[in-house]
C-alpha cells in the first residue's frame, strides 16, 4: 500500500499493508486531515519517525470485526490494557501506549491503518465523512472541561484562532461561559465572528484585561506567556500547545500568583460526534483546501503557511 513516511524527510513509499491481530480491525482510509502536530513532528517534535496521521474518517474492512463495512473514526491511544493507568480507566496514559501517527504507531497518511476495535466510533447515519474528520480536534476541545472544570459562569480568555482555537471557542459558546476568542489579525477576527463567536485582536487586550481560565492554543511556545500575563491570581491555565522548540517561562509568576497548569490532549469522541452530527459546531468553514493524496507533500507545504487552516487529504 501507499503511505506518506517521514525519516527526517517525506516521501511516498510502498510499504506492506497491515495484517490485523485478535480484537483489531483493518480500516481504509477515506480522508485524513493535517494537524499542527503533524507539522511539529518534521520539525522534530517526539521524534518520531514512521506513517505520520492521526485525524481520519474510514471504512472497516475486516470482514470478521463487528465494524465491518461501517465507517469510522478512531481514538489514537493505543493502550496495552493491563497497567495501572489502565486500570483505572485512564487509557490514553497508558505506560505502554503508542498514539497513532505520533509515537511508537504507525499513522493514517496511507491507504489503510489497523486498529483496536476498541477505539473506534461509527459516524452517525447522517454526519458526512468531512465532518467527521474533525472528531478527534474535536474531542481535544471537548476535554478542557473535564481537565479544568470549566463552569457556565467562568470568564475565559482562549487565545490562538487557529484550527484548534475556532473549535475551542465554539464548545464554550455552547457552555454560557463569558469567553473571548484573540487573534493577532482583523482577517481572522473576522472570520471568528461570520462563525458566530466572540474574538478580538490581542493587540486590543488591554493589560488589565484578565480571566479565571485562560487557554493557549496558539501552536507557538511564546503563547504560555501571552496566555499567563492575561490570567487572574489563582487562575487556571490549559496548555494545548505542542511544539518541537521548547519555552523558558517565569516559574516564580505561577509560585506567587498561585496559578493551577493544566496540560490537555485527546478527549472523549462521543460528546464530539454528537456536536458534529447536531450541527451544534460548525467546521466545514474551517477547510482551507482538499489535496489528494499523491498530492499530500505539497499539502504539508501549504498546511505549513502561517495562519492555514485545516488541510484535508482525499484517500480514494
Amino acid at each position: 500500500m501507499k503511505a506518506l513516511i517521514y525519516d527526517g524527510g517525506l516521501k511516498i513509499s510502498e510499504i506492506e499493508k497491515p495484517v490485523p491481530e485478535k480484537g483489531m480491525a483493518l480500516v481504509k482510509i477515506l480522508y485524513s486531515s493535517i494537524c499542527n502536530t503533524d507539522i511539529e513532528i518534521i520539525k522534530g517534535y517526539m521524534g518520531f519517525k514512521g506513517v505520520l496521521g492521526h485525524e481520519f474518517a474510514g471504512e472497516v474492512v475486516s470482514e470478521n470485526s463487528r465494524f465491518y463495512g461501517k465507517k469510522v473514526v478512531g481514538e489514537i491511544n493505543c493502550a496495552c490494557g493491563k497497567c495501572l493507568m489502565c486500570l483505572n480507566n485512564i487509557p490514553k496514559h497508558c505506560f505502554e501506549r503508542g498514539v497513532v501517527g505520533i509515537y511508537n504507531y504507525q499513522g493514517v497518511f496511507a491507504d489503510y491503518i489497523s486498529l483496536p476495535e476498541k477505539n473506534l466510533h461509527e459516524i452517525p447515519e447522517g454526519l458526512d465523512l468531512l465532518s467527521a474528520v474533525f472528531t478527534e480536534p474535536l474531542a481535544a476541545a471537548c476535554e478542557i472541561f473535564e481537565s479544568a472544570g470549566v463552569r457556565p459562569d467562568d470568564k475565559v480568555f482562549i487565545f490562538g484562532a487557529g484550527k484548534l482555537g475556532l473549535l475551542i471557542a465554539q464548545v464554550f459558546k455552547l457552555s454560557g461561559c463569558d469567553y473571548t476568542l484573540f487573534a493577532r489579525s482583523d482577517a481572522r477576527v473576522d472570520f471568528a465572528r461570520s462563525l458566530g463567536l466572540n474574538s478580538k485582536k490581542l493587540a486590543d487586550c488591554g493589560p488589565t484585561e484578565k480571566a479565571g481560565i485562560c487557554v493557549d492554543c496558539t501552536g507557538n511556545p511564546e503563547g504560555i506567556k501571552i496566555a499567563m500575563d492575561r490570567l487572574l491570581p489563582r487562575g487556571t491555565l490549559v496548555l494545548k500547545t505542542t511544539v518541537a522548540r521548547p519555552e523558558k517561562i517565569d516559574l516564580n509568576q505561577i509560585v506567587i500568583n498561585e496559578y493551577k497548569i493544566i496540560g490537555s490532549r485527546c478527549g472523549p469522541f462521543a460528546p464530539a460526534l454528537r456536536l458534529l452530527g447536531s450541527g451544534l459546531v460548525s467546521v466545514k468553514p474551517l477547510i482551507a483546501k482538499m489535496f489528494d493524496f499523491k498530492d499530500i507533500i505539497g499539502a504539508f507545504e501549504y498546511a505549513g503557511n502561517p495562519g492555514a487552516l485545516k488541510v484535508i487529504i482525499k484517500h480514494f
